[in-house]
């Protein structure tokens, strides 16, 4: 059976001042398949979505990884220069031993900040 792939996203969130990166945890409890999970950061301070460069693909347009079975990766983006608010979307298999979390977090050594926390029972299915 193959699983369909959804596109989940946190809504925008308003940028704490010691928040300098979104972080996008993704852990793969399936120990028998791997998982693509593709990440894409928007800074909504205009109004309008502007892409953010999201590593460790260093692309603006969206990082794609592969997390293997039984493991865990993470990704992130500099939001230092956001000014108000931001929008982190995840497009992955809907698989629940797939979990994603997304977490504002300073510089190292990458505090978590309040409120800037969201959990994959938060995240707000788009597609």
């Amino acid at each position: 059976m193959i699983a369909k792939r959804v596109t989940l996203s946190t809504g925008i969130l308003r940028r704490p001042n010691k928040t300098k990166f979104a972080l996008v945890d993704v852990v793969n409890f399936n120990r028998e398949r791997s998982r693509r999970v593709t990440v894409q950061v928007f800074d909504w301070s205009t109004g309008s979505p502007i892409p953010l460069k999201v590593s460790p693909c260093n692309n603006t347009k969206q990082c794609t990884v592969t997390v293997a079975g039984g493991k865990s990766v993470f990704l992130f983006a500099d939001v230092s220069k956001v000014r108000f608010k931001y929008e982190v979307r995840i497009t992955q298999h809907h698989d629940r031993k797939l979990v994603t979390n997304v977490t504002g977090v300073t510089n190292a050594p990458f505090t978590p900040q309040e409120g800037d926390t969201v959990l994959q029972s938060s995240l707000i299915r788009i597609k």
